[in-house]
């Protein structure tokens, strides 16, 4: 309902009124897209199509943006006042006290649906965190769930039909190697949280298997590493290290079980895999249900194996004739695919000199042995979405390093004859910790039940001696100031730059952070407590500072 969304409203109106003056003023079309203009001095809303039209029409930005400035109809655009021509934007200034009058009545009558619309159609899935499940989800894993969360609640808001995905990475080498770990020293009881005990034992594992293949630096370095965690398990790292040091070639051996798993006939080889996933997964939900995520479904990639979606996906590419194979392995010989057709050089980067010197030509789905990697399951994966699911688009939550394997996977999956516009990379850069040095292979990360934990920590201390408040009311409160500011620390930054985390930023009750803003909205609520009601009429014409208008 329009009346019910003010503000958006206004941005379609004034988008319709700029478009309708565009096609009467120009023998042209354009895109009119408008948004909040950055600084409110400037004016509350802003377009910045004159810079669109400035090359068909030979003409500056600014000569145009004062053309239609002039030109536009205000009485079509509910609360507008005025439009000015800055720096090429067409600038809108709304009557304020008006407009925040109506977006007040709006929230006060939807409530907590307030924000929401019916704009969104179709299913839309989106796949987050689907950390590998060999040592506990870090930070970094962290910042990906947290995106994935918020990214699918906005679209929700929005109408979209929605569905939250975990890929269960269980059929690979490091899941291969841990459960090789596993079956060294089966008698070993699983103590505390399962994630990170199952984290100290595949750290272990690399660390013993790289020491035999090593020399001088790089030796001392796995060594350094190995110590380490045996300060942490000594009995358990000196067991597995024993039993590991009586196999002559531990990798042919991780490899042979990553090929019985990968065909799924050996009944003990497949309960050994689920036993070992299943436990660092419950760790993972642990983890995740505090931070208050879920997902909607576990889709395991041995399962995608097995059910054939991967040879599906094969069958596909095959037919473009792109699909070869060399010593045993499958791979799609995308620089020949992209020399050969426009759509996949489009999706690759568009010049098709630039493709040949900054990507690999080929793009491998398999190992010579037969096993599947990532990338092949990765392409099963995505038919399985869009025809075993039906999604009407995908978004996969992964990290900015993945940006060539996600435009090789686009690119493969245009080859299979589907829309690869309708499979998008949401990607995220990292969290960095100063003076932290992350490697799950050698077992060193700060994992997100640290961090929650030492928030809690500080939280606690920040409570204790506080009139009224008794013990258990504290660690409720420290809960969810925790939660609160773990979350906001890591989607504050925009996805595509670091987060660079200090407990000053993350715990700052002065500016902002999530504890701040809980802080504000707790005292908000003992505001409107202590008035006793919301009244039905209200004068807005109070609201003068820009700050104030920001908030409406």
């Amino acid at each position: 309902m329009k009346a019910m969304d003010p503000l958006g409203e206004v941005k379609a109106a004034f988008a319709r009124t700029l478009s309708d003056l565009i096609m009467d003023s120009y023998p042209v079309r354009a895109k009119v897209t408008v948004s909040r203009v950055p600084d409110i001095r400037l004016g509350d809303l802003g377009s910045p199509v004159a810079f669109e039209l400035a090359s068909s029409l030979r003409k500056s930005p600014n000569e145009i943006a004062v053309e239609l400035s002039r030109s536009l109809k205000l009485s079509l655009i509910p609360y507008a006042i005025s439009s000015e021509a800055i720096g090429g934007f067409v600038n809108l200034r709304l009557d304020r006290k008006r407009f925040s009058e109506a977006v007040i009545k709006a929230a006060i009558q939807l409530g907590p649906d307030f924000g929401s619309s019916k704009v969104g159609e179709g299913k839309v899935m989106v796949e987050h965190t689907s950390a590998n499940p060999v040592h506990p989800l870090h930070v970094g894993s962290g910042r990906n769930a947290v995106i994935g969360d918020t990214f699918a609640n906005i679209l929700e808001k929005l109408g979209f039909e929605v569905s939250r995905h975990y890929l269960v990475n269980d059929s690979g080498r490091q899941v291969s190697l841990l459960v090789y770990a596993r079956s060294k020293i089966p008698e070993a009881e699983v103590e505390g949280k399962p994630d990170h005990w199952y984290g100290v034992l595949y750290a272990a594992c690399n660390c013993v298997i790289e020491l035999k293949k090593r020399r001088g630096k790089e030796a001392e370095e796995w060594k350094e590493a190995l110590e380490e965690l045996r300060k942490r398990s000594p009995d358990l790292v000196n067991k597995l290290e024993e039993e590991i040091n009586k196999d002559g070639d531990p990798e042919s051996s991780v490899a042979e079980l990553n090929k019985r798993y990968q065909e799924g006939k050996d009944e003990f080889v497949k309960v050994m895999f689920r036993e070992v996933t299943e436990a660092v997964m419950e760790g993972f939900r642990q983890t995740l249900q505090r931070l208050g995520i879920r997902h909607d479904a576990y889709d395991w990639e041995s399962e995608l194996i097995w059910g054939g979606w991967i040879e599906k996906a094969l069958e596909r590419v095959k037919k473009t004739g792109y699909l070869e194979k060399e010593d045993g392995a499958y791979y799609v010989n995308l620089l020949k695919a992209a020399e050969e057709r426009e759509d996949i050089r489009e999706i690759l980067g568009g010049d098709i000199e630039e493709i040949r010197e900054k990507m690999p030509p080929i793009y491998y789905l398999s190992r010579s042995d037969g096993t599947w990697l990532y990338t092949g399951t990765d392409v099963g994966y995505s038919l399985y979405k869009f025809e075993g699911l039906k999604q009407d688009k995908v978004y996969n939550v992964i990290g900015v390093d993945q940006k060539l394997a996600q435009l090789q996977l686009r690119a493969t999956v245009a080859l299979m004859g589907m829309d690869p516009g309708k499979l998008v990379h949401f990607s995220y850069e990292f969290v960095d910790l100063p003076g932290v040095k992350m490697s799950g292979r050698r077992g060193r990360y700060v994992t997100i039940d640290e961090l929650l934990d030492e928030a809690k920590r500080r939280v606690k201390d920040l409570l204790k001696g506080r009139a009224g408040i008794n013990d258990e009311e504290i660690d409720d409160i420290a809960e969810k100031v925790a939660v609160g500011a773990i979350r906001y620390a890591l989607i504050d930054v925009v996805p595509t730059k670091k987060v660079i985390f200090t407990w000053d930023r993350v715990l700052n009750l002065q500016e902002n952070s999530g504890p701040f803003i809980q802080y504000a909205y707790t005292r908000t609520r003992g505001i409107l407590r202590k008035a006793g009601e919301i009244p039905e009429e209200f004068d807005c014409s109070y609201l003068k500072e820009d700050v104030e208008v920001e908030l409406v």
